[in-house]
C-alpha cells in the first residue's frame, strides 16, 4: 500500500483510548493529514476516486472530509463530471460519518455541508435537502438542538417544494439553542456531552444564531407542516411564534403573520378558536388584538350555527388580507371543514343520529346551505370515517328505514385496562427520558445572565399590571424599581421553549 495512503488511514486507533487522548491524536492526526495534502495535491486531484475507494468514510472520517473539502477548493475539479464525482463523495460521506470523529473537526464539517446545500448547486435541492436532513441527524441523533444549518435548511426545502425529505428533521422537538461559551473542559468526542456542549459557535458546528433567525425558522415549519396538513404540528411551530420572548416585549411581523396562521391552523386542528396561552407577552396580545381582528372574528363566527355569518367574515378578510398574506387555500379549507366540525360535535348530543337529521343540523360554509342531498350527506360522513377524522360507522338498517350514524368511542375511551396500563408506562418512560435534559437546562440557566433579566423583567410585568388593577379599584401600591440592561439576542444560550 502507498505510505501516503498509510497516513490517511492512521486515525482512529484500533485501541480503545480516553476522550482526552483520542481528542489530541484526532488534531495530531488533521495536521499530519493536512501536510500530506499541501504535498501531494497533484496525486489527489488525479488519483481522487483510488484514494478515496481505499478511505472508508465510515471508519477514516477524519481524512476523508479534509480531502473533500479540499476538492471543493481545488481549481481543477469545476467541471460537471468533476461536480457529479464530488456530489457521489459527498453523498457516501454524509450518509456514514463517524460523529465522534467529526466533532474534532467542527469547522472543516460544516463548510462541506454548506455546500451541499448553498448556491453552487453540486446537489438537485431534492437530494440537497434529503442528504443534510440525513446528517445533521447523524450528528445529533436527538435532533434537540437547532442549529444554523436547520435554518437554511427548511428554507431551502420549502422554497424548493422537497417538504417531505426535511420532515425528520424538523418534527424533532427543540430544546435548545446555541451559544458561544457553553463548551465544556471535557473533549469534544466524549459520547455522553448534550448536544450544547459540542454544538455551537465555539465547536463551529453551527454559526452563532439570532433570534430572528429562530424565529424565522419556527415559522417557515409551519408552513412546511401546513403543506402536509400535519396540523398539530403546525399549529404547535407557529404558537412557537407567537409566544416568542422578545426584546422591549415587542412584536415582530413574523409574529403577526404566524398568529393569523395559527388561528386558521387551530380552527382546522380543533374546531374552534385557539386561546393565547399565558407566555405570550402583554404587548404582543395587545398588537394581536388589534392587527388579527379581522382573523379573530372569522374564528368567532366559526361557532356559529349556521354558516352565513362563516362565509360573511370569510369575505371580509378575504377582500383585505387573505391574499396579501398567503391564506386564501388555508381559510377556504376552514370553510369546508366547517360542516365537518359540526358532524364530529353532534357527538356531544347524540350517540346515534340519521343522516337525514344531520343534513338537518348541519350546514356547508362552501355553499352557505345544507348539503342537497342526503345521499351527499353519506358521501361526506364515509370520507370523515375512512380519513379517521370521525369515530363512527354509518348503519343500515334491512326494514329500509334510514341510515344512521353511530358515534364510537375513541381509542383512549376504549382502553382495556392492560392497555391504558401500557400507556402509562410509556408516558412515565418519556417522562424519565427528560430528567438528564432537564438537569442540564437548570444548572445553564441558573447562571444565565439573560434569562435572569428576562424573568426579572417578567416579574416586574405582572407587578405593574397589578398596580394598574389595585388603582382601577381605588387600591395604592408602592412600585419596586429594577433596572435591566437589554442584550442584543435574549434568547442567546436558552433552551428553547
Amino acid at each position: 500500500m502507498d505510505a501516503r495512503l498509510t497516513v490517511l488511514t492512521a486515525f482512529p486507533p484500533a485501541a480503545a483510548i480516553d476522550n482526552e487522548e483520542y481528542y489530541q491524536n484526532s488534531q495530531q492526526h488533521a495536521k499530519r493529514v493536512r501536510e500530506l495534502i499541501r504535498d501531494n495535491a497533484q496525486w489527489i486531484r488525479e488519483s481522487a476516486d483510488d484514494i478515496l475507494k481505499h478511505v472508508n468514510p465510515a471508519v477514516y472520517s477524519l481524512s476523508y472530509l479534509m480531502i473533500l473539502e479540499f476538492l471543493l477548493e481545488s481549481p481543477g475539479w469545476t467541471s460537471q463530471q468533476a461536480h457529479e464525482s464530488l456530489a457521489s463523495y459527498m453523498t457516501e460521506f454524509f450518509l456514514q460519518f463517524d460523529a465522534r470523529q467529526i466533532r474534532c473537526k467542527g469547522s472543516t464539517w460544516s463548510d462541506v455541508l454548506k455546500q451541499a446545500y448553498n448556491e453552487r448547486g453540486l446537489f438537485p435541492a431534492s437530494i440537497a435537502v434529503e442528504v443534510v436532513t440525513a446528517a445533521l441527524l447523524r450528528l445529533d441523533p436527538s435532533g434537540s438542538i437547532i442549529t444554523s444549518h436547520h435554518c437554511n435548511l427548511v428554507e431551502l426545502a420549502y422554497s424548493t417544494g422537497n417538504v417531505g425529505a426535511i420532515l425528520p428533521l424538523i418534527e424533532k422537538p427543540i430544546i435548545y439553542m446555541p451559544a458561544k461559551g457553553t463548551s465544556t473542559a471535557q473533549p469534544l468526542c466524549d459520547m455522553s456531552l448534550p448536544p450544547p456542549a459540542y454544538i455551537n459557535p465555539d465547536s463551529q458546528l453551527t454559526d452563532t444564531l439570532s433570534s430572528s433567525a429562530v424565529l424565522q425558522y419556527d415559522f417557515l415549519c409551519g408552513l412546511c407542516f401546513i403543506e402536509r396538513r400535519m396540523w398539530q404540528q403546525a399549529f404547535d411551530a407557529f404558537e412557537r411564534c407567537v409566544t416568542y420572548p422578545t426584546r422591549d416585549g415587542g412584536c415582530s411581523k413574523v409574529m403577526t403573520e404566524a398568529y393569523n396562521k395559527w388561528i386558521l391552523v387551530g380552527l382546522l386542528l380543533t374546531g374552534k378558536p385557539p386561546t393565547l396561552p399565558e407566555t405570550t407577552s402583554q404587548a404582543a396580545k395587545k398588537i394581536f388584538a388589534t392587527q388579527g381582528k379581522p382573523y379573530k372574528l372569522f374564528a368567532q363566527a366559526f361557532k356559529s350555527e349556521t354558516a352565513g355569518d362563516l362565509v360573511r367574515e370569510f369575505e371580509v378578510i378575504n377582500s383585505e388580507l387573505l391574499p396579501n398574506e398567503g391564506n386564501v387555500e388555508l381559510a377556504k379549507l376552514v370553510l369546508a371543514h366547517y360542516q365537518r366540525w359540526q358532524i364530529i360535535n353532534l357527538r356531544n348530543i347524540y350517540t346515534n343520529i340519521s343522516l337525514e337529521k344531520i343534513q338537518e343540523r348541519t350546514q356547508s360554509a362552501e355553499t352557505g346551505a345544507p348539503l342537497p342531498t342526503v345521499e351527499a350527506v353519506d358521501q361526506l360522513v364515509q370520507s370523515m370515517i375512512a380519513d379517521g377524522s370521525l369515530q363512527g360507522a354509518i348503519e343500515r338498517p334491512t326494514d329500509g328505514s334510514s341510515a344512521y350514524l353511530t358515534f364510537l368511542s375513541s381509542p383512549a375511551q376504549g382502553m382495556s385496562e392492560v392497555e391504558f396500563s401500557a400507556q402509562v408506562n410509556k408516558v412515565m418512560q418519556g417522562i424519565k427520558a427528560l430528567e438528564p435534559i432537564i438537569e442540564a437546562t437548570n444548572k445553564r440557566l441558573a447562571s444565565n445572565r439573560e434569562y435572569i433579566s428576562h424573568t426579572v423583567r417578567r416579574q416586574f410585568d405582572a407587578a405593574r399590571e397589578h398596580k394598574l388593577g389595585l388603582q382601577s379599584a381605588g387600591g395604592g401600591f408602592e412600585e419596586s424599581s429594577f433596572h435591566i440592561e437589554e442584550e442584543e439576542d435574549l434568547m442567546s444560550g436558552l433552551p428553547a421553549h
